[in-house]
């Protein structure tokens, strides 16, 4: 009863900081690559996105280090895949529930079909993976 309490409270928590982080993007208009990911990723994958957010321990699997896609990849960075991962696109049903948040629907809000709003929440997807390919590391 304990852990489910717990498990609940961090869940509960982690809701609140999504939300929190997305009326503060709504209000600064923060558009940079790296004023997204602060906005969006970087409680769970760190400050620097190396998977060491404040909240990364209390998530039941492992946090990726987003620095090491390409070398996860063998030395390729793959701009769909990562696109779908960060829309909700991107799902392997054998590998069970998916553990981060689906941002193309808090992208799109609750406009709808509206092509303006799309066309905008793909280029901040657009904008979130050129800055994850641009932090690449070899080692």
């Amino acid at each position: 009863m304990r852990i489910l309490r717990w498990a609940i409270g961090a869940a509960a928590v982690l809701t609140l900081l999504a939300c929190t982080q997305s009326a503060r993007f709504q209000q600064v208009g923060a558009e940079s690559g790296s004023q997204l990911f602060s906005v969006y990723c970087s409680s769970c994958h760190g400050a620097e996105a190396h998977g060491n957010g404040p909240v990364a321990d209390i998530i039941k699997v492992p946090v990726p280090d987003l620095t090491r896609i390409a070398s996860r990849n063998g030395g390729s960075f793959p701009a769909e895949k990562v696109y779908h991962v960060i829309d909700g696109q991107w799902e392997i049903p054998a590998h069970g529930a998916r553990h981060m948040p689906v941002w193309g629907y808090e992208f799109f809000g609750t406009a709808g079909d509206d092509q303006n709003v799309h066309k905008r929440a793909s280029q901040r997807i657009d904008t979130l993976v050129e800055y994850l390919r641009n932090i690449q590391q070899s080692k």
